[in-house]
Order: C-alpha cells, then sequence, then structure tokens
C-alpha cells in the first residue's frame, strides 16, 4: 500500500514542476520528523510504540519511525497541551479505527466519539496522556503517520510560505481538503485560527529532511526565512547528523537536518 503512495506522490511531483507556477518550484524536501518535549521521553515513546505504533530508531529508546517519519521525545516541563497551538494536532491512520480508540482509551488517552465523514474517511481526536492532539482516521490507501494540522490566522498564505522553503505537491486530500503533500507521504494541512507558538506547546517543532550547507541557508534567507541557530552536529549511536533552525509563521518551529546517509 505504501508502494502505491509512493509512486502517486512521484507521478504528483513529475506533474507539479511541468505545470506548477514559481513558487511551487523550490526544491521538494521529504518529511523527516516531529519532536515533542514532555516530562519523561522514554515513558512518552513507550506507550507510542504500545498504542500508536512505529519502531525503535537510531539505537535510541526515545524515538520511533513511522515509515520515514521520526517522532522524537526530548525533555521538557510545563508544556501546553498542543490543541490550539501552531501545530493543533497530528494524524494516524489504521485499518481499523474503533479497536484502536478502544485501545488508546483504555491506555489513558481522552477520546472524542468515532464520526464517518461522507467522501473522507473515518475519524477521531485522541489526546494522549501528555497533551498531543492526535487525529486517528481510516484512510486505508494511507496508512501509518498520515498529517500534520496546523493553525494560521492567513492559511494561504501559510501554505504558500511552505510550498516556497520545502517544496511539495499541492493536493485537495480526498478531493475535499488542502494540503501540501510532501515525500515520506505526509500531507500539511492548516487551518483558520488563532494560535500560541510551539515553544509554548508540547509539540516542540516539525522538521524537513535537506542538505545542511551554506548554499541552502543562502536560499532560505534569500527567500526571507529567518534562521534562528546555526548548524549543529550531532553524533548518534548509529551515525551523525547536522542540523539547523529556522522560524515559521506563527511561530512554528522548523528544522532542517542532514543525516549520515546524506553526507556521503
Amino acid at each position: 500500500m505504501r508502494s502505491l503512495v509512493g509512486a502517486t506522490l512521484k507521478s504528483l511531483l513529475a506533474v507539479a514542476v511541468l505545470s506548477a507556477p514559481a513558487v511551487a518550484q523550490s526544491q521538494t524536501l521529504m518529511y523527516d520528523h516531529v519532536h515533542m518535549a514532555v516530562p519523561d521521553p522514554e515513558a512518552a515513546a513507550q506507550w507510542y510504540h504500545d498504542n500508536i505504533g512505529g519502531e525503535w530508531i537510531d539505537g535510541r529508546t526515545d524515538r520511533l519511525l513511522f515509515g520515514r517519519t521520526r517522532i522524537m521525545f526530548l525533555r521538557g516541563e510545563g508544556r501546553r497541551p498542543s490543541q490550539g497551538g501552531v501545530v493543533d494536532h497530528l494524524g494516524f491512520s489504521f485499518p481499523d479505527l474503533a479497536s484502536k480508540l478502544s485501545q488508546v482509551q483504555a491506555a489513558g488517552a481522552e477520546v472524542t466519539p468515532l464520526r464517518d465523514i461522507e467522501g473522507l474517511f473515518k475519524l477521531a481526536f485522541v489526546t494522549d496522556p501528555w497533551g498531543v492532539r492526535l487525529e486517528l482516521v481510516e484512510d486505508m490507501q494511507h496508512l501509518g503517520f498520515h498529517h500534520i494540522h496546523l493553525r494560521s490566522t492567513d492559511p494561504e498564505a501559510t501554505f504558500a510560505w511552505y510550498e516556497q522553503m520545502m517544496g511539495g505537491v499541492r493536493i485537495r486530500l480526498k478531493g475535499m481538503l488542502d494540503s501540501i503533500l510532501y515525500p515520506g507521504n505526509v500531507y500539511l494541512l492548516i487551518q483558520r485560527g488563532e494560535s500560541f507558538p510551539t515553544s509554548e506547546s508540547v509539540i516542540d517543532h516539525i522538521g524537513w529532511r535537506s542538505p545542511v550547507s551554506d548554499t541552502n541557508q543562502a536560499r532560505l534567507v534569500g527567500l526571507g526565512a529567518e534562521l534562528t541557530s546555526q548548524p549543529r552536529d550531532m553524533t548518534l549511536p548509529n551515525g551523525q547528523i547536522r542540523f539547523f533552525y529556522i522560524a515559521g509563521p506563527e511561530g512554528a518551529r522548523v528544522e532542517f537536518v542532514q543525516r549520515q546517509e546524506d553526507m556521503k
């Protein structure tokens, strides 16, 4: 099923290169990770592993891999629940949503009633024990990590910013929801609304995979990005990474990361 989605994305990218306007012709980056700030990273990671899924990654017990996307947990105290934040919630898709909702509720999550949206999919909202809002859906064409949902006072301007900085394919999910699709098979959705920055939220930042180079930084600055950190190296059990941050719309913290296999 994932290979079908991947093939579809490659076809969409090819069409986009030929037909999209200049703003959408930026290099398309693969979506890489979400970083959460919680008091006990290993406990949170274990809860997600047991109830949401994912595989242990990077030789660590505080991060999980869903397809090609990492969910990583760092230590943080006093963070606000994500609902209402610039990164309002994360989406995961399962083949049997009703069963999954029973499981996460038994594991301590708050669960809203399941709804079946005609033409879209079955869905329900869940709040995990640390305040992260999750949208669990039953989308048989796209199982696993499914989407990131942002809030913005100007969704169209925010869509344009992400297209300009990270590329992607502008698409209507199921023909109903405006979104950007990124390699890694992750949708970016945006709803209209006031928000608060990720620095206050349990969802600390979102990240794309990209070469960390002077050329890339110059490209981003030329597009109007504000760099909020200089590149740093970090050594993990399975290799080295290089990363830096920029300021996204509405207070979103956005990371660019280059992994060991991309440094050769």
